[in-house]
């Protein structure tokens, strides 16, 4: 296993320049489309891709919110960092916490180590005794240019009939994928979510795990994230929260100093400006303030050894669910705020509505998925690791 990296309170001290580099470089990451791979170098080296895994595979050994707090900070900066920091955390932690123990020393042993994958699989699997053979391509694989390992979500026939198909990840070492250069949208654009082909690769089932259903493996507390799509909502969560964040800031200081034309007024303190910032201001603090309770109420589950309860990861779903949702007003509604000051397209507010636009759709956090939680919590539908 890697070695153990400094503490989470150095990790803090380091975090101010490496999102001030963030920020600073975000017009470049959008036109490159990728964040730039020298960034992405001091990402690794500094451990932003293992917070959420024990110091013992070379991660902080962060909580949940402690982890959500580092994210925010990252996305705060530049939303494209802290969506792919956020992937990358997420993929590690479930790999620490469901692969077999062949797939774990490989990955850790690696300090640069990171994973991508996706849920969107255009591929054609063949099962063989030892492992899969894998031809075809995953879509909006974030980060993947960075990665060191790539793949996606396969689905597999049922071992009985009557059974549920069974749905694992396959990775394989980013050399033996391609990397189709696709990702060409409209927010987002640093993330490098690219798609990613396997031409006849052979995964050895040691590189395989299921997920969402996936089963725990690794001690906990850290194995709590075992288990369901709302670990994943936290990701996009995170980014959203940053981005607000930035946002109602950005339009604070957009509007400062500028004076209305016909009352001669400052614009800052005209009443529905003020109401329209504190409301968002407001609505940020509530979203925020959930998710962290239903996350430190997951992280409670672990610390006392085990999983996390239905109801809880229903209630980090939603939280998630809402943060992402919100997060986009709140965005909207700073950049309303500022009218015509707004339109700059060099502008950062231009850029963060551009980036706000993206993970709404998200199948982890768009509107659909209160659909899904409704309907359990509301006992029509079972519980499933679709939560």
């Amino acid at each position: 296993m890697a070695a153990s990296r400094p503490s989470l309170t150095e990790l803090r001290a380091a975090l101010p320049d490496l999102a001030a580099e963030a920020k600073s470089r975000s017009v470049e990451f959008e036109a490159q489309r990728r964040l730039a791979p020298d960034f992405v170098d001091r990402l690794k080296q500094a451990g932003l891709m293992k917070v959420l895994v024990p110091a013992d595979v070379g991660g902080y050994g962060a909580s949940l919110t402690e982890g959500l707090d580092v994210l925010m900070t990252l996305a705060e900066a530049d939303a494209s960092t802290g969506w792919v920091c956020a992937h990358g955390n997420i993929c590690a932690a479930l790999i620490h916490g469901s692969a077999e123990p062949g797939l774990c020393d490989e990955f850790f042993a690696d300090p640069a180590a990171y994973a991508s994958w996706s849920s969107l699989p255009r591929v054609q699997v063949v099962e063989q005794s030892d492992g899969l053979r894998i031809s075809g391509s995953w879509g909006f694989e974030s980060g993947c240019t960075g990665a060191t390992f790539v793949g996606g979500v396969v689905i597999l026939p049922p071992v009985a009939e009557g059974a549920e198909p069974r749905i694992v990840v396959a990775l394989a070492p980013v050399n033996e994928a391609r990397i189709e250069d696709t990702w060409d949208p409209i927010g987002l654009a640093g993330t490098g979510s690219h798609d990613v082909h396997f031409d006849d690769v052979f995964v050895p089932w040691r590189r395989t795990f299921p997920w969402p259903s996936g089963v725990v493996v690794a001690p906990y507390p850290a194995a709590v994230v075992v288990g369901g799509i709302w670990f994943i909502t936290t990701a996009a969560a995170a980014t959203y929260l940053g981005l607000a964040r930035r946002a109602i800031d950005e339009a604070r200081n957009e509007l400062r100093g500028k004076i209305n034309t016909t009352t001669q007024r400052p614009l800052l303190e005209n009443p529905a400006t003020q109401r329209s910032l504190e409301a968002a201001e407001g609505l940020w603090w509530a979203c925020r303030a959930g998710l962290r309770e239903a996350l430190a109420a997951i992280w409670d589950c672990g610390l006392r050894g085990e999983s996390a309860t239905a109801a809880l990861r229903l209630d980090a779903r939603v939280a998630g669910v809402t943060a992402v949702q919100h997060g986009a007003e709140i965005v909207r509604q700073a950049y309303d705020a500022c009218g015509a000051s707004a339109l700059r397209r060099s502008g950062a507010l231009q850029r963060l509505l551009r980036d706000a636009s993206c993970l709404t759709h998200h199948v982890s956090s768009n509107l659909a998925s209160y659909e899904l939680t409704g309907r359990v919590r509301c006992d029509i539908d079972e519980l499933s690791f679709r939560i």
